[in-house]
């Protein structure tokens, strides 16, 4: 009997499934339910960075900017990092923190970083092939357990699960969606269970709201409003009706059904902003052509990873998933930044190859700090889209992170890892914080903490156990 309390409300919403009117509902349940849901985005740039320049050089750990350069063989180079300013006071800058692999393991640098900084554990050789064993730049590697992010969706005490959309895996770079998963895949399902990033935003918007019927835009809400305002009566009855047949230890569940019913009526009743107001299909902007040097992908690279990211946003906004994963491009990007910001790069080469070139430190530093800028804008448009008592990044914690601190040696030592948002998880944000060695395990520890799950990950010899002060 205790289940028949919750068929209502799930069989609405199991049969509306990504309609608008599911779009719509979903967020509101969510509200009514309490507070807003928790969200996990993680974000990887590829090749390292300059980490003189991505980190604060002066200031303590509350008082610091992000406007400031440093000079490197002769080379003036500014910081990474300004364009997240504005942000401060949602950020998280997380300094000392060690990469979970051992530089001496053979195989692609860059693939153990990907690989071991997302499951926490060392990747293995993809079944039948041998290069592992006799190529110490081997790229035919796989990782060899879950993933944080597919880790944290199969655990219930997260919360993050049970949406119609699992999680999302994409990225703005063709070539991170084919061939070996090496230094390509984010995220794992398993032992050798790589889960590809999706290049094509079209695609992926098709697969995420291709069945979510009309545009909500404000006529269509206004008709959903009163659509859903029917449906809402109806449940209430059904509800209603219910109740004479439970017994009596069931009645404060079913009272507290009603209540958020009566909840959601006032918010579809209303003419203002309601829970579900701004879930709508994001807006895709149009691709451009390959032109003179651009390539097709480094002409299509910025509206990419911004139509990537604007899908991730409206299925968060839309609570049809609750976790995403997203990579700018895999770690030997051949992406020239020569063409793509002409006159800001003018080091010649794929930006793999700059990574590797230690007289171009300033062309590196340009190309991190292309990244930070684009997340950066994603960043303040997700900070202006209320989301029940707060904003949408506020109940998003997001993870910015490379696979190697500097591109050249491969480190491992303090890598430029960033969070954002998640104040509802009680990141303490506005803080440059050092943690002296603490394995990116034991960051993760953390967080799987500050969404309700005690454990501990990774592998045992790169752990310490979770990271204190990151989480209130």
């Amino acid at each position: 009997m205790t289940e028949k309390s919750f068929i209502p409300r799930r069989a609405m919403l199991a049969g509306m499934g990504a309609t608008a009117a599911g779009m719509f509902l979903r967020p509101m349940f969510a509200s009514a339910a309490g507070a807003s849901p928790k969200r996990l985005l993680i974000v990887h740039r590829p090749c390292g960075t300059r980490p003189e320049v991505f980190f604060p050089i002066a200031g303590n750990n509350t008082t610091f900017s992000l406007d400031f350069s440093a000079t490197v063989a002769g080379v003036t180079i500014p910081s990474i990092t300004k364009s997240f300013t504005p942000l401060i006071g949602d950020m998280v800058l997380l300094n000392g923190v060690t990469a979970p692999r051992d530089q001496g393991w053979a195989g692609d640098q860059h693939s153990a970083g990907l690989i071991t900084m997302m499951t926490g554990k060392r990747f293995i050789a993809i079944p039948g092939t041998t290069d592992l064993a006799t190529d110490s730049n081997a790229k035919t590697v796989v990782g060899a357990d879950k993933s944080i992010d597919q880790l944290l969706l199969g655990l219930p005490a997260t919360n993050l699960g049970g949406r119609p959309v699992a999680s999302i895996q994409s990225t703005a770079y063709r070539a991170s969606s084919v061939s070996l998963p090496a230094f390509r895949v984010m995220s794992y399902a398993g032992n050798n269970a790589p889960l590809f990033p999706e290049c094509r935003p079209a695609t992926l918007f098709d697969q995420i709201f291709g069945s979510a019927g009309a545009d909500l835009t404000p006529e269509a809400l206004a008709r959903l409003r009163t659509q859903n305002k029917s449906i809402l009566d109806f449940v209430n009855g059904d509800l209603t009706r219910l109740r004479g047949h439970l017994p009596a230890s069931q009645l404060p569940k079913l009272d507290a059904h009603l209540a958020a019913i009566q909840t959601l009526e006032a918010a579809v009743a209303t003419s203002g902003v309601s829970p579900g107001a701004t879930c709508m299909k994001p807006t895709q902007l149009a691709l451009p052509a390959a032109s003179g040097d651009l390539s097709l992908d480094e002409a299509q690279h910025l509206a990419t990873a911004q139509n990537q990211l604007a899908i991730i946003s409206s299925a968060f906004q839309c609570d049809l998933t609750r976790v995403a994963t997203f990579t700018f491009a895999h770690g030997n990007s051949a992406l020239e930044f020569s063409h793509i910001l002409p006159g800001d790069v003018t080091t010649d080469g794929g930006h793999h190859d700059i990574s590797h070139n230690t007289s171009a430190g300033l062309a590196q530093a340009r190309i991190d700090r292309f990244y930070c800028d684009t997340l950066a804008t994603f960043l303040t448009n997700m900070k202006s889209i209320p989301d029940g008592s707060g904003t949408l990044l506020d109940n998003t914690l997001v993870v910015f992170f490379n696979e190697v601190s500097d591109g050249n040696s491969h480190g491992i030592t303090d890598m430029p890892v960033a969070m954002f948002g998640g104040k509802s998880l009680g990141l303490q944000t506005g803080q440059h914080m050092h943690f002296n060695g603490a394995y990116m395990n034991d960051v993760w520890s953390a967080v799987a903490g500050a969404f309700g799950a005690t454990m501990s990950f990774g592998d045992a010899a790169f752990s310490k156990g979770p990271v204190a002060g990151l989480f209130a």
